[in-house]
């Protein structure tokens, strides 16, 4: 699956819309794990990349938290 912070789609690619997942923690297992759930919830969609992917970690006292949003998009790249 492709995944990058830019919102380019290419000929041939539908977006699918938006996804969005979040974990308890801010560290680089968190992020994995974050990233792990994003890619099955875009794979649900039939998606095969995620464009625009945006990384929230909030780290207040109570609620340390690792967030991705990123758009998902289906079918083959034509370039």
């Amino acid at each position: 699956m492709r995944i990058s912070t830019l919102p380019e789609r290419t000929t041939g690619e539908v977006e699918l819309g938006v996804v969005y997942a979040s974990v308890e923690g801010v560290n680089e297992g968190s992020f994995d794990e974050c990233l792990h759930k994003l890619k099955g919830q875009a794979e649900t969609l039939g998606a095969t990349a995620l464009i625009g992917l945006q990384l929230v970690q909030s780290q207040f006292q109570w609620n340390q938290r690792t967030s991705l949003l990123a758009t998902a998009i289906s079918g083959s790249p034509k370039t």
